[in-house]
């Protein structure tokens, strides 16, 4: 599958996640990610990631700690200026090979593939399935867009360093769920 567009948003009335994949093929994968799926989720996806950029970054290198994150931020950092945030997610009419009701994961396998950052295999209750392969760049890019709706989504499981700053004075937000 080649991944041509990504998008993620909250969808407050639902209170999910929906990220679509729109492939160069034009066939359309809309995905629900719970906030439970992304608390299991999210954290191991970030640090496969982290890790492959690590290891891409220097191979044969033991880095502490400290310098396992610098060379992390550097190489999302690196990653997020080819990145093109600007342009509109197509969402006109696609091929929707899984149906037009966006899949709502039983199960997310993750796992690293060869010549690809990570593998997402996402299985729902009714038997469909999508594999989808992220590319270093590509997958450091569905980062920064999950990050994004996750501060819109007030669920609390958003990194502090990617956390919008609040005003001075102004209370800190609560969680209800």
């Amino acid at each position: 599958m080649d991944i041509h567009q990504i998008q993620v948003k909250y969808d407050p009335l639902a209170d999910r996640l929906l990220l679509q994949i729109r492939t160069r093929d034009d066939s359309l994968f809309p995905i629900w990610l719970t906030r439970r799926m992304v608390m299991r989720l999210w954290p191991h996806f970030r640090g496969m990631v982290s890790g492959l950029a690590v290891t891409r970054s220097a191979p044969s290198a033991m880095a502490v700690p400290e310098a396992r994150d610098m060379l992390a931020d550097a190489a999302r950092e690196r990653a997020l200026q080819s990145a093109d945030f600007k342009t509109q997610f197509d969402a006109s009419s696609a091929k929707q090979p899984l149906g037009p009701e966006p899949v709502l994961p039983a199960a997310i396998d993750l796992r690293p593939a060869k010549g690809q950052a990570v593998v997402l295999v996402i299985r729902d209750a009714d038997g469909r399935s999508l594999e989808l392969a992220f590319g270093e760049d590509l997958a450091h890019g569905l980062s920064r867009l999950v990050e994004s709706a996750l501060v819109a989504s007030e669920w609390g499981l958003v990194p502090a360093a990617v956390e919008p700053q609040a005003e001075p004075g102004t209370p800190p937000s609560r969680v209800l769920n």
